[in-house]
């Protein structure tokens, strides 16, 4: 009887325990992919702000929109040789820069996170506008 009870005991746990795990799996992935989409958010809103104090016009001065791109892949609109992306797999041909008469609007487009079992997506989001610095009272 003692050792019926055992058998029963080893099987509950071992379905107690593949539960318990998709569910850590679950909430592991879902927490990385909100952690690395507030890192691209943070970035973007970063290089919207920065093309928008260095533009002057709706016509994107080349220099400056490199500068934008390495900030939002790097980090550091200069960024060192061996500089790491701030997500696995973003490159600055991700990043999309408009600018427009009185804002510039950065975006990333063709990304997705790369979770554990999936990718998530990222086409056209994150996207922040900021309006032009005025400068010399204009």
């Amino acid at each position: 009887m003692r050792w019926s009870r055992r058998g029963s005991a080893l099987i509950e746990f071992a379905g107690s325990l593949i539960v318990l795990t998709a569910t850590f799996v679950g909430l592991f992935e879902i927490g990385y992919a909100f952690f690395t989409y507030g890192t691209l958010v943070t970035a973007v809103r970063a290089g919207a702000r920065y093309s928008a104090s260095r533009q002057h016009g709706a016509v994107a001065d080349p220099e400056v929109a490199n500068a934008v791109r390495n900030l939002v892949v790097y980090g550091d609109p200069a960024p060192a040789a061996n500089a790491r992306p701030l997500a696995q797999g973003l490159t600055p041909a991700n990043v999309e820069i408009v600018e427009g008469p009185d804002t510039s609007t950065v975006s990333l487009r063709g990304f997705a996170i790369d979770a554990l079992f999936t990718k998530v997506n990222l086409d056209g989001c994150p996207t922040v506008t900021f309006p032009l610095a005025r400068r010399g009272g204009k």
